[in-house]
Order: structure tokens, then sequence, then C-alpha cells
């Protein structure tokens, strides 16, 4: 039975075609580019030469080198202009299109209708914020937030490829265990603040969804709140 499947709307699509695509993709993204020859698509991000997110992206091989499905519009932009520092005088083409249509199940990315039953936008939302996944810029502070705040350093990064732009800080927080705050789903008893809200005793407001919503949350405080919770909280974390 073909899996469900969501329409994401105003997403951006960064082909990056020549022979160099694949060492400078993998000399510069956060996760490993060989893991291709086996997954149809792998998650990772860009970052700063401090280590911190600036964008992340899913990547496919393409017959001439590799397509990267990243957020729509200005964020398309600024990620061809980011990869374009880089290209130097690399033998590579990188093309933008700033705002396409893609689809998502639980395998994969594309670009063409898969077959299956589609679910809405909002469902799926609703059950990204659940599993405490970051949407791009609405979750993260650009040139701010870390891997490990966006629960993003173990799906997005490879700890085995080499080095890569901003690898040396995720290693380092990753091997010393430095992460002390992170992204942290959690069921309001009324409607979420808006994001970017300081709540106080608890942390900050990121991405929502009806009741459901996403807060940066110290780990400690989060570890105090799962102890003293009751289902009649008015914020009630969820998950592990």
């Amino acid at each position: 039975m073909p899996a469900s499947f969501v329409t994401l709307a105003n997403r951006g699509l960064v082909t990056i075609e020549g022979i160099p695509a694949h060492d400078f993709l993998q000399n510069i993204i956060s996760n490993d580019v060989d893991l291709l020859n086996t997954h149809q698509n792998i998650h990772a991000c860009l970052l700063t030469p401090q280590g911190k997110f600036l964008h992340d992206f899913y990547v496919t091989k393409t017959d001439t080198g590799y397509a990267l499905d990243c957020e729509g519009g200005e964020r398309t932009q600024d990620l061809t202009r980011r990869l374009m520092i880089y290209k130097l005088h690399t033998p590579i083409t990188i093309k933008a299109q700033q705002d396409v249509t893609i689809y998502a199940n639980n395998l994969s990315r594309m670009t063409n209708k898969p077959d299956g039953e589609e679910i809405s936008f909002e469902d799926w939302d609703m059950n990204r914020i659940k599993k405490s996944i970051p949407d791009g810029s609405r979750d993260a502070e650009i040139g701010v937030s870390t891997l490990a705040e966006l629960n993003l350093d173990q799906e997005a990064v490879s700890y085995t490829k080499g080095c890569y732009v901003g690898q040396e800080l995720v290693a380092r927080m990753h091997n010393r265990n430095l992460g002390k705050k992170h992204l942290v789903a959690a069921r309001f008893k009324s409607t979420p603040p808006n994001a970017g809200t300081v709540i106080e005793n608890t942390g900050l407001m990121r991405s929502s969804r009806a009741n459901i919503g996403l807060i940066l949350m110290n780990r400690d405080r989060e570890a105090e709140l799962r102890e003293t919770q009751t289902n009649d909280s008015q914020i009630y974390l969820l998950g592990l």
C-alpha cells in the first residue's frame, strides 16, 4: 500500500551540477553525501564557520549532480548566495528555483506527486511538532542556534565523514554533551503564545499548531517539569 504524503508549498530547489559537485557538498554540509548511495535523501545543514545554523535541506542525487530541497523565497536566495561564496573557481553550476511544490512522505522528498493518500499540511505540521522536529527558520535563530538545540545533531550530522564548515563546534558539543537546551514539544491548555515569546520559568516559544507547540527549553528545567506535571497542567511536555 503506498505511503501517505503531504504537499509542501513555498519550498525552494537548488541544483548543483558538475563532476566536482560531490566533493563540493561533502566539504561544506553537515551530513555524509556518500549516504546517497543507499538512501533516497539525506537531511543536512549549512552552518557558519562557528558551527551555528544557517540552513537545513534534503539532498537528492540526480543524473547530473544534486538537488537541495530547502525553504522557499528569500531563504532559497540566501542559501544559493552562500553556496556561491564557497564555489569560487570550482567548475560546477548552481541554480535555484525559489518557490516550488515538494511532496514528502516517510521515505523521501520528491517533485512529482506520488501515489497514496494525501494528508493535510496541518496534520503533517502537528505530527512534526509532536516529534520535536524543527521547521527551518520557524524554529531556528539564524546564525545563533546550534544543531543540538534544534535536535538535528543526530539526524542531519555525520560524525565520521571528516571536516565540513562548522564541524568543530558540532563535534565538541556532541563529544562533551554540552547541549544545555533543546526544542521540546508541549501541549497547551489554551492557545500557545506567539513564536518568540518568553514563557516565564519555562523557555522560549517557537512554532505551534492548534494547541501543540515547540519550546526551546533548558534540559534541567525540562526534567523538573516532567517530574511535577499532571494532565491538568497549563503546559504539558510531550515525548520522553
